[in-house]
């Protein structure tokens, strides 16, 4: 019985040599991988610096691009003094351009401009948030390769550029004519591919963030408003 009892308590007692004490950490290489017995769970690394109170959270990225969303219909606000609000800016649209209302919460302002049936021209207003939608450059560029020369050269090449200021705001003026080839718009089942065709558009700064007015249609009817859209930009103030 003596001899029985004294090897189990050497069995014991080796069992217990193999057990690290309690409090015992992994070794410093499994610290990303060591997991708590109980939950499975990896334990905090104690030599990890501590969290940055200031670093944005996921989907919480001031530079990300405004998310495309449908809202309910809605126009342009007319004032006292007969001009309209669009975000921080009052303006003056022409007398017989078409106020549209806009269901995107991209869009500030549709106007239809009058034309002839087939010779169609349109302005939209594009507002993406504070931090706009890529440098003046790369807006510029997409507009402009939506046009292609009947030469073949690069509409960046022949387009008119103008740094100039509206409203009290920096702003730049592009002007370009050509064959209009788009991508499908949302809500478009077929993309766009006219000759004849002319851009009137301006990037305009403002306290909000960067304004986009962007005027496509048929080279006649867009000659013949040229001078009323340079009016409406010229009209720009902030209120």
């Amino acid at each position: 019985m003596l001899r029985h009892a004294l090897v189990i308590a050497a069995v014991l007692a080796m069992s217990c040599k193999k057990q690290p004490p309690k409090g015992d950490l992994p070794p410093a290489a499994d610290w990303g991988s060591a997991k708590s017995p109980a939950t499975g769970v990896a334990p905090p690394n104690p030599h990890a610096a501590p969290p940055n109170p200031h670093a944005a959270a996921p989907g919480d990225n001031p530079a990300a691009p405004t998310v495309p969303q449908k809202t309910p219909p809605k126009s342009l606000e007319k004032q006292a003094d007969g001009t309209l609000a669009m975000g921080p800016f009052s303006l003056k649209a022409p007398a017989d351009w078409t106020i549209k209302p806009v269901t995107s919460n991209m869009r500030a302002a549709d106007f239809q401009l009058p034309g002839k049936p087939g010779a169609e021209a349109e302005l939209i207003v594009y507002y993406f948030g504070a931090n706009g939608a890529g440098s003046i450059d790369d807006n510029l560029d997409r507009w402009l390769k939506q046009f292609q020369q009947p030469d073949g050269k690069a509409s960046r090449d022949v387009a008119k550029i103008e740094k100039t200021k509206f409203g009290g705001q920096s702003a730049t003026y592009v002007s370009v004519t050509g064959r209009y080839v788009a991508s499908a718009m949302p809500g478009a089942t077929e993309p766009v591919d006219k000759p004849d065709q002319a851009l009137l558009a301006a990037i305009v700064d403002s306290p909000s963030g960067p304004y986009y007015f962007k005027l496509v249609g048929a080279k006649s009817t867009v000659d013949a408003n040229a001078a009323a859209f340079r009016g409406m930009l010229d009209s720009l103030k902030v209120r």
